[in-house]
């Protein structure tokens, strides 16, 4: 049986961002259904679903944090629901009590109300990306203003200082553990969405920058809609455009192997462990690297959401020529969930997790063999590479990415360049995630069931990502030149 985990990677390299509605007031450009009010009863009806389904099946619920720290994130949660309120703000609710839990599989879905809204109203107009603990300037999307440039700082919007900002964003984003790198992603992606649900619906927005210099400038912006966002062809952008169409085309590649240097170094690159032909493609790649003789090899991992999860296996089996262990135990607290009215529950899933499961003697269950493979030992390919290996990885490294990324790192088969992972070293919480609907509000929430365990023991990264051996940051003067900074890192190690 296949098992699938992914989030959605938002890469910054595309531009793509799923920019909400920004107006006066939030009624000005949101859908009825976003301002319509809840009743107190019936958001804390929807509410106490939500955390008692929580408390039933989630599998990493206490993963992280204490029961009592989740008990009063709970009730912080709920104390909010004392009067009536409009869906818009009980979703923000929701996002703050889903990003106490630390698990970044489990977050809540955007409607398609909001995503149409978010389409069509004016946002914060510069596409931005997270450097550290700094928000810097990628392009501006403005028709004609040159005041802001690329590889500037933010330093503050509409009289809020950007740390600030930044600080309350991350506290309504689902991640795993106390890893920042996979926050950083997603405010790279989607900031001008996450300024506007979670900030200001503003129209227009004064903004201080510093260039490089440490010159301070300040403009006032209007916002941009996504299609003058995409149409935007400002002046300013001209050279960082250029640096980013260096980089792009190997960012965007699905499936993607290149010989050089005689063959002697080989890198690949694919976005997801996805794909009908994904383990045929892995084995004509590595019978070509044994064919060529190939000494070194690069996987580019950044920016990949995940996938199926025997994929990742598969990978780490080209790696070595040892039998392994991938997953330690998948554990599951429910097979019978009580809430499976308000889930999008298959028909014959408990009969499925019946015959595929064992009860834990701890509490709960624990996933077999013959529900899950990964589970089992697991046997080296029939063409392993022996040379030298470096993975590339990053904040938008999660889920079946991250996990390949621990066991190779666990079993010291690859050095690793870039940026911690955004997926935690120990496993995270996903399997089957059918979606909650509550029936209220109609909010609906990812819920995972499986809590992954990779096979690690006696590693001590239990609440970050796999480290990077060379900790090698992208940046804005790196892109603004058109250099790939780790790559080019692991492609000096390998000529090496």
């Amino acid at each position: 049986m296949i098992q699938m985990k992914i989030a959605l990677a938002v890469i910054f390299l595309t531009m793509i961002s799923l920019s909400a509605a920004g107006a006066e007031s939030a009624t000005d450009s949101m859908p009825g259904s976003q301002t319509q009010l809840i009743a107190p009863q019936d958001a804390r009806e929807d509410f106490d679903l939500l955390c008692r389904a929580l408390q039933e099946a989630h599998p990493g619920l206490y993963r992280y944090e204490t029961k009592a720290q989740i008990k009063q994130a709970f009730e912080t949660g709920r104390a909010k629901l004392d009067r009536p309120i409009r869906k818009i703000d009980f979703e923000v609710v929701v996002c703050q009590t889903l990003a106490a839990m630390r698990c970044g599989h489990t977050s809540m879905n955007i409607d398609i109300d909001l995503r149409a809204a978010a389409s069509a109203a004016p946002t914060f107009p510069l596409t931005v990306m997270m450097q550290g603990q700094h928000l810097m300037v990628l392009l501006n999307n403005t028709p004609d203003d040159t005041v802001i440039r690329p590889g500037m700082e933010v330093l503050e919007i509409n009289g809020r200082p950007v740390s600030g900002i930044v600080s309350r964003i991350e506290g309504a984003l689902s991640a795993d553990g106390d890893i920042q790198t996979g926050k950083s992603h997603d405010i790279s992606g989607r900031f001008p969405f996450f300024y506007w649900f979670l900030i200001d619906p503003a129209l227009r927005f004064s903004i201080n920058a510093k260039d490089q210099s440490g010159h301070v400038v300040s403009t006032r912006l209007a916002g941009v809609t996504d299609a003058q966002r995409n149409a935007a062809h400002n002046p300013v952008n001209a050279d960082m455009l250029q640096g980013i169409q260096k980089i792009t085309p190997w960012m965007k590649q699905e499936h993607q192997v290149q010989f050089l240097d005689n063959s002697r170094i080989a890198r690949i690159r694919f976005r997801l462990f996805m794909g009908q032909d994904f383990p045929e493609w892995l084995e004509t790649t590595f019978k070509s690297l044994a064919e060529k003789k190939t000494q070194s090899l690069i996987i580019d991992l950044r920016k990949n959401g995940g996938g199926e999860d025997e994929f990742g296996a598969l990978l780490v089996s080209y790696l070595t020529d040892t039998p392994f262990r991938y997953f330690d135990h998948i554990h599951m607290q429910t097979i019978t969930p009580s809430f499976k009215e308000h889930l999008d529950w298959p028909a014959d899933a408990e009969t499925k997790l019946r015959a595929g499961t064992i009860a834990d003697p701890a509490g709960g269950f624990l996933v077999t063999p013959k529900m899950h493979p990964g589970v089992a030992e697991q046997q080296p390919a029939k063409h392993p590479f022996h040379g030298k290996v470096f993975v590339l990885i990053d904040g938008g490294t999660f889920s079946t990415a991250a996990d390949f990324c621990a066991i190779a790192a666990h079993l010291k088969l690859a050095t690793f360049i870039g940026e911690e992972t955004g997926g935690a070293h120990f496993g995270n919480n996903s399997g089957p995630m059918p979606s909650l609907t509550l029936p209220h509000s109609k909010l609906s929430v990812r819920f995972p069931f499986y809590g992954y365990w990779n096979a690690v023991s006696g590693d001590k990264n239990d609440r970050r990502g796999t480290l990077p051996d060379y900790p090698v940051p992208m940046t804005t003067q790196d892109i603004f030149h058109g250099v790939d900074a780790p790559m080019e890192l692991a492609l000096k190690f390998a000529r090496n």
